[in-house]
């Protein structure tokens, strides 16, 4: 048990100190001040609860116990796939670091919707082109108009921009729906 203990700092030591780590944290580290007390205490509880085995690791087999008693019976692979998607090795810092990310990107999502819903006077989940063409030509970091055709061309039906559809490119999330 000691040795293992042992191993697990020394290739934690070996993680924390490498390059790759250092880019990664240096990214990613103000997404800690982001989240509340209470956030990171139900982060806690749920990588406890996937942490079947008390090492302060998650591991395949962590997921597999996690996935059975949820009734799904995941193969080997995609074990390794769900994994691969994340840092390693998954300890605690890495899991909040990794999920308070995403929930970052979902609450940068939730704000770019927000702002084009004050154009969508009517909650049509569209809004007027010519109304969105002078706010980005005229407020902020001016677009130029072939700019703004360019970027809207896609999401254009008639005189509106279906605002759901480019947020969700805008996301990445337009070839997860297809």
């Amino acid at each position: 048990m000691e040795n293992k203990e042992n191993l697990r700092k020394s290739y934690s030591n070996d993680y924390y100190n490498s390059p790759t780590h250092q880019l990664k944290t240096r990214s990613s580290s103000g997404v800690f001040t982001q989240l509340t007390s209470a956030q990171i205490n139900e982060f806690k509880e749920s990588f406890t609860l996937l942490d079947k085995d008390g090492n302060g690791i998650i591991t395949k087999e962590d997921l597999e116990a996690m996935f059975v008693s949820l009734g799904q019976n995941p193969t080997s692979s995609d074990l390794s796939y769900m994994l691969s998607l994340m840092p390693s090795p998954l300890n605690f810092a890495t899991y909040l670091t990794f999920f308070s990310m995403h929930l970052s990107e979902i609450s940068q999502r939730e704000d770019i919707i927000k702002a084009f819903q004050t154009f969508d006077e009517d909650n049509s989940g569209k809004v007027n082109l010519y109304d969105l063409k002078d706010a980005l030509m005229t407020m902020g970091s001016r677009m130029s108009e072939q700019q703004v055709d360019n970027a809207l061309k896609r999401f254009v039906n008639g005189n509106f921009v279906q605002y759901q559809d480019l947020v969700d490119a805008l996301a990445g999330l337009e070839d997860k729906k297809n």
